[in-house]
């Protein structure tokens, strides 16, 4: 019964593009929101804009010289991500922050199907 309703709520956070917060051992924390609620800096130093919904609040997380930026399993520069995440406004994807939630340490979205 718990299961169940924990995968409901896990479903329609998803569903209405609510995000969705996990830990994994080292103590990151994932962040999943839609794309288009997430803007990257056009330069190698700034900050990545986080918003958990349309109508919340926009938080910043800082990039480093060794944020990874992933699409699948390829990773990209940092201009390909901003390109895939313009072209892709509803698709969801993850920015993992370091363990002091600082800083983003990886951005990942899925490879896209054709």
């Amino acid at each position: 019964m718990f299961r169940k309703f924990t995968a409901t709520l896990l479903l329609f956070a998803l569903a209405t593009g609510a995000a969705v917060q996990g830990a994994d051992r080292r103590g990151d924390i994932g962040l999943e929101a839609s794309a288009g609620n997430v803007t990257i800096p056009t330069s190698d130093r700034g900050s990545i804009a986080y918003k958990r919904c349309d109508s919340c609040r926009e938080q910043e997380y800082a990039i480093t010289a060794v944020t990874r930026y992933e699409i699948g399993e390829l990773q990209v520069n940092r201009d390909a991500m901003r390109r895939e995440l313009l072209s892709r406004p509803k698709d969801m994807l993850l920015l993992q922050l370091t363990p002091d939630h600082l800083h983003v340490a990886r951005v990942v979205i899925a490879a896209p199907s054709f």
